[in-house]
Order: structure tokens, then C-alpha cells, then sequence
């Protein structure tokens, strides 16, 4: 069972998630919503709500977990805000113990927050690594941060030493659908304006995945002669699956057209928003090949560093782990539509593996940390 928490809870979810799955010759999905107990509150109250843009988060979230692992029961969490109550949903979760897999993709884009905002979800945390529950974090999508509040920060809740922090990368694959290579998700844009790109290429940082060094938390045990001997505190991220939405993930979804006629659409997605409930479902395949749950995977993770059960996305490939990058900059063209019929598009150039200061490199790095499950050997391979 995999467990899920985002905020409200999408009416359509399980009729989205089945054309998913018959799309894809999947079978249906095994779905429960529980709406966790809270206060919702009013946007005249000081809250900005926004359900629907919610809905997507949800169903990118079940339709992730379900691709990787089709025979897992899922379980969602529905917050009746998107503040607070998210905490109160996670409790719920924990204290009822409704799955030994948890993945959430929210956050704030900074550890440097409240004791308030911090100590009752780190003894929540606390709680799921003492009860055998994994917790599982999307990095952010900011990069370092410091284009979104003025300094290098990595983000929370991921940055706690009790949950698994995963972070974004940008996956080449081939016509074949065969693995090409990985890179860190870090996209600058520009923009074709009929003559030239503007601004020159590669453009400004856009997005990328979140990652960095802590000031609040001293360095976990596991981390310990795994990530580099200069960092002494806790950093992430742990792991890391595809996050770039330029190679993301196909979503279906219900969305009301112009003329108030319902239809179940195809949308990219991608972001870290992705990399967790990913990784979340690979966890679930191994817990079902050991016979047992991972609970806290973070010690079992990292034991297995540099092992044949992670392809290592800064490393020189090897026969055992090939997957060459093209030699200089990976980028993606894009033709977007710009008005609603398509008949007008924007031409834009997306440039991949510059993620602000985060970088990938060979072992651990604050880009993709010890790298991204390798298949069927990270399913046999995980203690």
C-alpha cells in the first residue's frame, strides 16, 4: 500500500486514473480517498485556495505510483486545505498507520522556517521511521533556491534526516523506448522570435530540481562516508527519478472545455512533483520482492551507494551501467501552442544539466544524490 497527501481530493480521480490505465494496458487501479479530519479555510480569511489546481498534483501523483507499481493498493490523503491541515493529514496517515509507503510533493522553498513550522512535523517524521513507515519527499523545483528567496537553501520537509528526499532528473530515451542516459534536471529557457533567440541561448534558469546542504540539522549516520567529507549536516537529496517535464510523464485528466463539455485530456507533467511518487512505487517492488517493508530506507540506500542497484548519473558509464550523454549541452526544442485551436505556436529552446549551483558529479551529489534505482537490480538489490 502506498500512501499519498496532497490537499482537497479531485471528484474524477478514479474514472481518470482507469483511462490511464487502459491506455496503457494497465490493470485498474486499487484507489481508497480518505479525507483527513481539519478546518477548511476561507479565501476571506487570509487562505488561498485553489482545489483544482490541486487536481492535477493528485492525479499525476495516484497515475505515477500506479505505472510503477500496477498491483499496489493506494491509498489518498486528502488535506481540506493547502496549508496547515497537510500536517494534520500526515499525522493521520502515521497514526493510523494506512501504509508503510508515504509520498507527498509539497514543501516550502526553505528549511529556515519557525520552530513551529518545523518540530511537529519532524517528530511526525520521528514517529513513521520508528513505525516502519517511509516517508518520501519531492525535493522543490526551484534548484538552490536562491532565484526564489534570495539565498542557497535546500528545501523542507526534504531536508529532514527522517524522510527520503528525491530529487529530478532529465531521462534520455531512445526510439526503442530503451535507456539512453540521465543528466540533473536544470532547464534554461529562450525564446525563437522569428530572427534570432532572445534572450541568447541558453536563457535564463527556469527550474530545476531542489537540493543542498542543511544549517539546522547535523549529518545522519547513513550519510556518513557517503557524501562527500567537506559536508558535515544533512543533505539531499537521497535519490533521484525523472523530474524534467520536457521528458515527463503523460497524465489523464478530466477538464472542462470552453463550451462546459467534460473530457478526459493528456497533459506532460513533471517537476519533483513526479520524482517522488515514482520512486515511491519502485519502493513498493521492492518491498514486495524482500516480502517485507523498507520502512525508513534511507540506512538501506545509502549501504547500497555505488552499487550496481543505482545508476550513478555523475559517473563514467560502464558496461555494467551504460548511458552516455551526447557531448556538450543536452537541450530540447519545443513547439507550444499559444492560443487555444494551436493555430499560433511559441518556439522555445529548453537547456538541461544547469541546476544553479547544484551539480552532479561521481558518488553522491546535491543534484541527484546517489543516483536513480537501476531497474530490476535496485528491486533485488535493496537490504
Amino acid at each position: 500500500t502506498v500512501a499519498i497527501i496532497d490537499a482537497y481530493a479531485s471528484p474524477t480521480i478514479v474514472a481518470d486514473a482507469n483511462a490511464f490505465s487502459s491506455a496503457y494496458g494497465l490493470p485498474p487501479v486499487n484507489l481508497q480517498q480518505v479525507v483527513a479530519p481539519g478546518t477548511y479555510r476561507h479565501p476571506e480569511r487570509g487562505q488561498k485556495q485553489d482545489p483544482q489546481g490541486w487536481y492535477g498534483e493528485e492525479t499525476l501523483d495516484v497515475e505515477a505510483v500506479h505505472a510503477m507499481a500496477p498491483g499496489a493498493k493506494i491509498v489518498f490523503i486528502g488535506a481540506p486545505n493547502n496549508f496547515q491541515d497537510l500536517d494534520a493529514a500526515m499525522n493521520h496517515a502515521v497514526d493510523r498507520h494506512l501504509a508503510n509507503i508515504i509520498t507527498n510533493s509539497y514543501g516550502f522553498p526553505t528549511e529556515l522556517l519557525p520552530p513551529g513550522f518545523i518540530i511537529p512535523q519532524e517528530q511526525i517524521f520521528m514517529q513513521a521511521a520508528a513505525e516502519g513507515i517511509g516517508v518520501y519527499f519531492s525535493s522543490g523545483d526551484g534548484g538552490d533556491e536562491s532565484a526564489t528567496v534570495g539565498y542557497v537553501t535546500p528545501d523542507w520537509p526534504a531536508i529532514s534526516p527522517f524522510v527520503t528526499a528525491v530529487g529530478g532528473t532529465s531521462l534520455g530515451v531512445g526510439q526503442a523506448n530503451n535507456y539512453l542516459f540521465e543528466v540533473a534536471w536544470g532547464t534554461h529557457k529562450t525564446t525563437w522570435d522569428g530572427k534570432k533567440w532572445s534572450p541568447a541561448a541558453p536563457g535564463p534558469f527556469l527550474y530545476g530540481g531542489g537540493g543542498g546542504i542543511s544549517r539546522l540539522f547535523a549529518q545522519p549516520s547513513y550519510q556518513a562516508g557517503v557524501v562527500p567529507s567537506s559536508i558535515t549536516t544533512r543533505a539531499i537529496p537521497d535519490v533521484a527519478m525523472n523530474g524534467d517535464p520536457q521528458t515527463g510523464f503523460p497524465v489523464w485528466e478530466s477538464t472542462t472545455n470552453p463550451d462546459g463539455t467534460v473530457v478526459i485530456s493528456t497533459t506532460r507533467y513533471g517537476g519533483t512533483s513526479l520524482s517522488s511518487p515514482l520512486f515511491a512505487g519502485m519502493m513498493a517492488l521492492a518491498d514486495q520482492q524482500a516480502g517485507h517493508p523498507h520502512g525508513f530506507a534511507n540506512p538501506a540506500i545509502y549501504s547500497r551507494a555505488g552499487s550496481g542497484a543505482f545508476r550513478d548519473v555523475g559517473a563514467t558509464p560502464t558496461s555494467a551501467l551504460p548511458g552516455v550523454p551526447p557531448s556538450g549541452k543536452v537541450a530540447v526544442l519545443r513547439n507550444d501552442c499559444a492560443n487555444a485551436d494551436c493555430s499560433a505556436k511559441i518556439t522555445s529552446l529548453r537547456t538541461t544539466n544547469m541546476d544553479t549551483s547544484l551539480a552532479i558529479a561521481p558518488g553522491w551529489d546535491d543534484a541527484t544524490g546517489v543516483g536513480t534505482p537501476n531497474g530490476g537490480a535496485f528491486v533485488t538489490g535493496l537490504p
